[in-house]
């Protein structure tokens, strides 16, 4: 039996790109949902003593990860690892290291995009291409054997190792992975700042995606999803801890809206008491649909815009036409759903600022409850990073060597074709002020606020958009 601790690194050194600071500053606080499930996957499956350290929950320095790491005495060390926190994976490897942890292993987004850059990384012992629960589980098998890492399906322990070609899935069926058990990190601590106020977490029904988006690296293959009553079950789980804001984190949740139909029916039937919010694709929002998810519990929809013209739509391949969003927008407010729009500034059909300024103006036509801009950061593996170095606007050496030496001075690229990164971040800025500055956002946000709890998220969320 081995000691394992899966940990979320600190988010110190995240790469700038995207959201300015006072956005990320006060960016929602999710639970480290795919850790959880892995872990709770491994509680169930084996008899080894499995324990979540969520570093971002508590801001811890890397003396304290340290400090916990040592406390817990772990055999093996799971880190988490997204492209854009390499430098704080790597930090929290070198802390691990220095708590006397034998063996670290790597999963995540990242190790799926870059495996082989992955493993090279110092102190490595192994990484995880795709799901986690399987290869972890068999790897874990090996090491407590006193096996070498070698030939396990999904896992690579060596830099000349073969790329695994297909991920390794538990099941092709969603349902038979384990309820999540949220008790292993401390549930009651996560809030959205865009909520109610009460107790948060995340819940996924689906993964992959089967659409592609230019700038989206999403896995596609596989889309697999969760039935109706086994989504209610870990639902009612989540009621049993207290937990009464939901956040289903599916890529893409309405794939059809027979299927969100069918879960929203599933919810009133059983009569589970909460608020949630989802993320939606514009295309295939009809007023049935919104009614059925207002009478389960739906209070947000997120949104995916992007762009306010159809060349930009194009571009980015939303298959989705103007029209079809203004549309959107409207049936959500008459049916009393709030939004959250999604909004791209910087992107290749972006070749003057009266552009972008029409792309701030259009988010202002479509009247969201909130919105969010991001600076287009095409990121390796994705169809836009491959256009971006056919046209020479991108360079892929920078970012191959971030991937083998982590340097908290990297900065991701953005599309410079049209702008300089001063101005594109500029103009982002600009656009948060045009958009939350208006008389309009600042009395209808006065008027939803609950409590004292709600009125200081919002306001420091606020002030800091104002400063910033």
């Amino acid at each position: 039996m081995l000691r394992v601790l899966l940990i979320r690194p600190p988010a110190r050194h995240t790469v700038e790109s995207e959201v300015p600071e006072a956005v990320e500053a006060e960016n929602l606080s999710y639970p480290p949902l795919a850790l959880l499930a892995i872990a709770s996957f491994l509680r169930d499956q084996t008899a080894h003593t499995v324990s979540v350290l969520d570093a971002q929950l508590d801001h811890l320095e890397y003396d304290q990860v340290q400090a916990r790491v040592a406390a817990f005495k772990p055999d093996v060390v799971g880190i988490t690892c997204f492209t854009v926190q390499l430098v704080d994976v790597h930090n929290t490897i070198a802390a691990a290291k220095r708590a006397g942890v034998p063996r670290i292993v790597l999963g995540g987004p990242h190790i799926s995009d870059f495996p082989q850059e992955s493993v090279g990384l110092k102190d490595v012992d192994a990484v995880v291409k795709g799901e986690g629960q399987r290869p972890l589980e068999d790897l874990l098998a090996i090491w407590e054997a006193g096996g070498e890492a070698k030939g396990i399906p999904g896992v690579i322990a060596h830099a000349d190792d073969p790329v695994p070609q297909t991920d390794v899935y538990f099941s092709n069926d969603l349902d038979d992975y384990p309820i999540t058990d949220r008790t292993l990190v401390d549930h009651t601590r996560y809030y959205d700042v865009m909520g109610e106020g009460g107790v948060f977490t995340t819940v996924i029904t689906s993964r992959g995606c089967p659409y592609r988006c230019t700038f989206c690296n999403t896995p596609r293959h596989r889309y697999r999803v969760m039935s109706p009553s086994r989504v209610c079950d870990e639902l009612e789980a989540c009621v049993a801890l207290g937990i009464r804001e939901i956040y289903f984190v599916d890529d893409t949740f309405n794939i059809t809206n027979k299927r969100v139909h069918a879960l929203c029916d599933e919810i009133r039937r059983r009569k589970i008491d909460i608020s949630w919010t989802v993320r939606f694709r514009v295309k295939g929002v009809d007023r049935a649909l919104l009614e059925n998810m207002k009478a389960a519990g739906c209070k947000r929809i997120q949104l995916g815009v992007e762009q306010g013209t159809e060349e930009g739509l194009l571009r980015l391949k939303k298959d989705v036409t103007s029209l079809e969003i203004e549309s959107a927008f409207r049936l959500c407010r008459e049916v009393g759903v709030n939004t959250v729009a999604y909004f791209m500034i910087g992107t290749p059909v972006e070749r003057t600022r009266a552009d972008v300024a029409h792309t701030i103006d259009y988010s202002i036509k479509l009247d969201p409850d909130f919105v969010m801009f991001n600076l287009l950061t095409p990121f390796p593996g994705t169809t836009l990073f491959d256009e971006g170095l056919a046209d020479g606007v991108l360079d892929l050496e920078p970012w191959t060597e971030f991937m083998r030496n982590p340097n908290e001075d990297f900065k991701a690229q953005v599309w410079d074709e049209h702008f300089s990164r001063e101005e594109l971040r500029d103009m982002l800025g600009g656009a948060y002020r045009k958009f939350y500055w208006r008389p309009k956002f600042v009395l209808r946000n006065l008027t939803q606020i609950r409590n004292a709890t709600d009125f200081k998220r919002k306001a420091t969320a606020g002030l800091r958009l104002l400063t910033g």
